[in-house]
């Protein structure tokens, strides 16, 4: 997608738009051919409001006497507004963009992209950070766009997405086109197959180990914050050695900030304890030490340093312990050497150790994210969102890692919200709606559609 965009220059073959050969050496030159990407990491400025998100670069001008000019906000918000009604979206464009729901901030990228010509729309994973009502809007608004004559290039792990909205499949493979067909000719199963390059294992039935003594508990636990949607009421929830506690419920329910209060990032009241010791007057660092590992739902802005090297990331928070730190100073072999055993011990693909972590697919980032938090031998993993934005073999690579930390003894908070993944994991979901725990079901594979009215209704039925 870097070479359609103009981020790189192809080393061979010919790119062709309208039938004309084309040879693209910045996005802009891809941008003036009609060829316009949305990333997973939104390109929208947080302070600005959505119509200034909507023209940033590209403002209308008046012109008045001499030098002088000024934007005509009129002109950008009847740009904008037409062409969210021509494409089905609902925006108020007076809103600040870091108080805009997800999917509407991806709608406003879709629709500056429109406005600057693009005729066609590249989307990376666009439904990771979407909830399923959210992903039924932007198909909606997918499907216009197709009807009105927009190319769609939809890049997705999630076959039943592709299948349901696409007219023909292609699967790349370590830089190669191993698979091509059309939707209406091809299966579910065999695209699958053709991704992770050979037969699918059916993992969901996984015998887990019964959970022995409790670990993890959480008493009445509270937090307050500006969005009434966010606050926590009288959360309690107890995990046992071996088990994989599932938080299930649609996004912005509270499930972030529950994690956010166990790992110490948010203030709250209640009690958490980890094998009978309290720790709610510790930080984060703390509760680090004493067998708390977190995998961030953003990995980029939490989960990783994203210009640093590979290898400081993947050390880091051992610095200070021998064999790495001692007395101030850092041990620059031992850094690398720790680096690369625990990089070589799940597999992660990476040119130099030097390299920015950056440079990683978004699948061997989130997994030097596992490595990392698992060197240190936690008692408790509390993982949100761990596959957001991650390929089916990545997936696979990271639903094991749980399963190993599980069976190794260790508890599991696993917050996410691909039902699936939840039900194909876990032994019991506990489903968190407006803050609250509703309900706790066993046995969630033969529990689904009460998993889901609770997480739609509110409460248990």
């Amino acid at each position: 997608m870097r070479l359609l965009q103009g981020v790189e220059r192809p080393d061979g073959g010919e790119i062709f738009v309208d039938g004309v050969r084309v040879d693209f050496t910045n996005p802009g030159d891809a941008l003036r051919h009609g060829i316009g990407m949305v990333h997973q990491e939104f390109m929208i400025a947080p302070d600005l409001s959505l119509l200034e998100n909507l023209v940033l670069g590209e403002e209308p001008v008046k012109r008045s006497c001499g030098p002088l000019s000024w934007i005509d906000w009129p002109a950008a918000r009847n740009q904008g507004q037409a062409l969210a009604e021509q494409i089905g979206a609902l925006i108020d464009w007076d809103q600040h963009a870091a108080n805009a729901p997800v999917h509407i901030l991806q709608f406003v990228e879709i629709i500056r992209l429109l406005r600057r010509g693009c005729r066609t729309l590249i989307l990376d994973e666009p439904t990771a950070v979407l909830a399923p009502v959210q992903v039924d809007e932007l198909f909606t608004l997918l499907r216009n766009l197709r009807t009105q004559g927009t190319a769609l290039l939809f890049i997705s792990h999630k076959i039943g997405e592709v299948t349901a909205l696409a007219d023909e499949v292609t699967v790349i493979r370590q830089g190669e086109t191993v698979f091509h067909s059309s939707v209406a000719e091809c299966t579910a199963d065999e695209i699958s197959r053709h991704i992770v390059n050979g037969e699918l294992h059916d993992v969901a039935n996984d015998e887990a180990p019964k959970p022995q003594s409790e670990l993890l508990s959480i008493a009445s636990l509270n937090t307050r914050s500006v969005n009434r949607s966010h606050t926590l009421h009288n959360i309690s929830l107890t995990i046992g050695r071996g088990e994989i506690l599932g938080i299930a419920g649609v996004s912005g329910n509270g499930q972030n900030e529950l994690a956010e209060c166990l790992v110490g990032l948010r203030p709250s009241s209640g009690l958490v304890k980890l094998n009978g010791i309290a720790l709610s007057a510790l930080n984060p660092s703390q509760r680090r030490r004493h067998g708390i590992a977190y995998i961030s739902a953003d990995r980029r802005h939490e989960g990783l340093s994203i210009q640093s090297s590979i290898e400081t990331n993947v050390v880091a928070g051992s610095h200070r312990t021998s064999p790495i730190g001692h007395g101030g100073w850092l041990n620059r072999a031992a850094m690398r050497k720790i680096a690369q055993d625990r990089l070589q011990a799940l597999d992660i693909k990476y040119d130099g150790p030097s390299d920015p972590v950056s440079s990683l697919s978004g699948g061997n980032q989130q997994k030097l994210v596992f490595a990392r938090e698992i060197a240190t031998a936690p008692q408790v993993l509390i993982a949100s969102q761990p596959t957001r934005g991650v390929d089916l073999n990545g997936i696979a690579a990271i639903h094991q890692l749980i399963r190993d930390f599980r069976d190794s003894g260790g508890a599991v908070l696993l917050i996410s919200e691909e039902l699936d993944e939840l039900i194909e994991l876990s032994t019991r979901v506990a489903v968190i709606a407006e803050g609250t725990i509703v309900g706790t079901v066993n046995a969630p594979a033969s529990n689904l559609p009460l998993i889901g009215r609770m997480m739609v209704q509110g409460a248990a039925v």
